[in-house]
């Protein structure tokens, strides 16, 4: 999938596999930011990792990293490593949103600002950077409903350790619980998948299909590891491309089913501007500034109704409509994004 990624090749990070890893950029007597990974396994975090490392190469920062590889405790102990080593700002993606608060606890004494990163964490005095995740619920919901309003429908949804899951569902609810209200939607699977894995959001929907003898017409999957995993179950049934599928990540697999006609929509976030505008904050924090004193931030509101200072980006739903977007962004190669693709090809493959 290297090749199938621009941008990648312009940041020389380190890839974090376990431990605390230094990125080959040395600046011993510098600052230094600490990332502390939730499973760096997972391919889209390369982008994120590769963009965040741009921007502290740059300003001459430091990088440090570690992956807890979807383990919570392991986690915990990560971020004490991270806080040991002295980082001077740390940029956490929680496995484990309450789960991770204890050592971000250490971090608050120890004096180090903290990012929660992508995934939203319920503590006092850190800032949140993701996309509005309220509005890629809602994008997802909408093109969905778009190509299949009505019918019978099944929820993946992500991991139950995950808080961000229920913002995701907050989105998709704006537009789906009318909808299921007046009978015109019948929801006829719901399951959530451990760590977001593909092969478990392939037996779910295996299994849901067979509990509703085939007959059904969406699969609301929140993410496109696990529309991939879906995609698998509904092909095995002769249902790929029939019924109406959903994810969020812009994937490279993911936009070619779309071109296909296999997947209905991704909501694509940018992962370099992400990760970009996280590695601007955490330079910044590690100089010194005040997250009250940082330019452009909005409000997040916690699952507890804390406010939190955020930077939210805007996400994009992707169809078979605007495919071209992700071409001009550079964001997929154009043979990646159109391999296999019939007569009946998107106009970003013609």
């Amino acid at each position: 999938m290297t090749n199938t990624w621009k941008g990648r090749a312009a940041f020389t990070g380190a890839a974090a596999i376990a431990g605390v890893v230094l990125s080959t950029a040395v600046f011993a007597d510098g600052l230094t930011v600490g990332v502390a990974w939730h499973n760096f396994q997972e391919e889209p975090w390369k982008l994120d990792e590769a963009a965040i490392v741009g921007v502290l190469e740059e300003a001459g920062v430091d990088y440090m990293s570690t992956d807890a590889q979807t383990d919570p405790v392991k986690q915990i102990s990560d971020v004490e490593s991270l806080v040991a080593a002295g980082v001077d700002a740390l940029i956490v993606l929680a496995q484990d949103s309450k789960a991770i608060i204890p050592a971000l606890e250490l971090a608050d004494s120890a004096g180090i600002p903290v990012i929660a990163y992508d995934i939203p964490i319920d503590h006092e005095g850190i800032i949140f950077i993701s996309f509005d995740n309220v509005a890629v619920g809602r994008l997802m919901a909408e093109g969905m409903v778009a190509a299949q309003p009505d019918g019978k429908w099944l929820l993946i949804e992500g991991h139950p350790g995950h808080s961000i899951v229920e913002i995701f569902k907050e989105g998709q609810f704006q537009v789906l619980q009318p909808l299921i209200d007046n009978g015109t939607i019948e929801i006829a699977g719901q399951q959530r998948i451990e760590n977001w894995r593909p092969d478990l959001a392939q037996a779910a929907v295996d299994q849901m299909l067979t509990a509703n003898g085939n007959d059904v017409d969406a699969v609301l999957a929140m993410n496109d590891g696990m529309s991939g995993g879906a995609a698998a179950a509904l092909e095995a049934q002769g249902l790929l491309g029939e019924v109406a599928l959903s994810g969020q990540d812009g994937e490279a697999a993911a936009l070619n089913r779309i071109a296909r006609g296999q997947q209905t929509v991704t909501i694509w976030k940018n992962a370099l501007s992400l990760g970009a505008t996280a590695g601007q904050v955490a330079v910044d924090l590690a100089n010194g500034t005040a997250i009250g004193d940082l330019n452009g931030t909005t409000t997040f509101v916690t699952e507890s109704g804390r406010e939190q200072a955020a930077h939210l980006l805007e996400p994009v739903a992707i169809t078979r409509d605007n495919l071209n977007l992700v071409l001009e962004a550079g964001w997929v190669e154009k043979d990646a994004l159109c391999a296999g693709v019939g007569d009946d090809a998107p106009a970003a493959c013609q």
